[in-house]
């Protein structure tokens, strides 16, 4: 049986670094499978949990995805040291076929009949600490090389932290992408934030301060070549400046004059809009920062509507805002297998699990079973407990 596929899933929890770190490990995985083959100096990111006397021995990552229509399985195990095992399997026709399966050791190279090329040579040139999938992406194999594309640009993630990169990268796309202006600006309006058009204007160093930066580098940087700095040196800042409909007309306001809220909300509008354009899988942390409930119920709608996500991209998200799990009028955007929760336990283990296995009934009130603790996941916090301190 194939994978569910849903376009958006929101994520909610009392614990904030349990949610960031589910995101994280998402993001780990694939950051593996982009880069282990290309950066042998760096170790794995292997980082046991903590909160135990028993050392945990591997971590473990598996995806199920869709890539042309075929249905493919993929994940690695490994430790400190090295990958531990490797697997691929596939599902043409319905049934499963393995591509390959690796052990720890030297030895333990499984290559299935239908995956032709020179597969005992890629296992050679594997490293111990690096991805099968990952090293024939860089030897170009005939079968696995597009596997490995398809992996490696499927997953793009942002967050709280990202908002000023984020932000530039949407500003760059508005001078690369040829509609991307008009989309913006109409998603602007749309957003009764009283925006009429944008203007993007290049912020480059004044020689004082070019000066001052170029001494930095070659202070802390003193391999860098001449051709490097100078492009470093010569990279413009991008400033947008947002014009606003006003009784004398429409006024443009300093960028940092806009609330928190509306530059958040430019900055997530470029990933968002390149991932309903390519297809993949986008995850935002803490999407609803500053940004309104009804914002970012219509986000979310985006990827739900099939005029809008013709990729079948999909959007994951953690959120404290209970409103985008509300099931009643316009608030109503996702179902109950689209809503999941990270409860930790009282050893500080987080297990991560769907609304659906409560089987809700189609009159229940997500949003208010959630908050008076039916699927858990919430502060175990008593009435007035925080008063109650200065009566102790």
């Amino acid at each position: 049986m194939e994978p569910d596929v849903v376009p958006a899933i929101a994520i909610f929890g009392a614990n904030a670094s349990g949610k960031s770190n589910f995101l994280r490990a998402l993001s780990t995985m694939f950051r593996m499978i982009r880069t282990s083959a290309t950066r042998p100096d760096e170790p794995l990111p292997f980082s046991p949990y903590l909160l135990t006397r028993t050392p945990q021995a591997e971590t473990m990552f598996e995806v199920a995805t869709r890539f042309n229509g075929i249905r493919y399985d993929y994940g690695f195990t490994y430790n400190n040291e090295s990958i531990t095992g490797e697997w691929l399997r596939s599902w043409p026709k319905g049934r499963q076929r393995t591509l390959f399966d690796r052990k720890g050791d030297d030895d333990g190279w499984y290559f299935g009949d239908s995956l032709s090329g020179g597969n005992l040579s890629l296992a050679r040139a594997t490293r111990s600490d690096a991805l099968l999938l990952s090293t024939a992406g860089i030897l170009r194999h005939e079968i696995l090389s597009p596997l490995y594309e398809q992996f490696a640009s499927l997953l793009h993630n942002t967050g709280t932290n990202d908002l000023p990169q984020t932000l530039q990268q949407t500003l760059q796309s508005l001078a690369t992408k040829s509609d991307r202006q008009l989309a913006i600006t109409k998603l602007l309006a749309h957003a009764d934030l009283g925006v009429g058009s944008i203007v993007v204007e290049e912020d480059k160093l004044s020689e004082e301060v070019r000066e001052q930066t170029r001494k930095l580098y070659e202070a802390l940087m003193p391999n860098m070549s001449a051709d490097e700095l100078s492009e470093r040196l010569d990279r413009a800042t991008l400033s947008p400046q947002l014009h606003h409909a006003s009784a004398d007309g429409m006024i443009g306001l300093p960028f940092g004059w806009e609330s928190v809220g509306t530059q958040n909300f430019l900055a997530l509008l470029g990933p968002i809009l390149d991932r309903l354009e390519a297809g993949g899988v986008l995850i935002v942390d803490e999407i609803d920062t500053s940004l309104h409930p009804r914002l970012v119920s219509e986000l979310v709608r985006l990827f739900q509507s099939p005029l809008t996500n013709r990729r079948q991209a999909q959007l994951i998200l953690s959120t404290h805002d209970v409103t985008v799990m509300m099931n009643a009028g316009d608030y109503g955007v996702l179902e109950r297998d689209q809503l999941w929760f990270v409860e930790k336990d009282a050893n500080g283990t987080s297990t991560v699990y769907p609304l659906s296995d409560f089987s809700p009934r189609k009159s229940e009130v997500f949003s208010r079973s959630y908050l008076n603790g039916r699927y858990g996941a919430v502060p175990a916090i008593d009435n007035h407990s925080f008063s109650n301190l200065w009566n102790d």
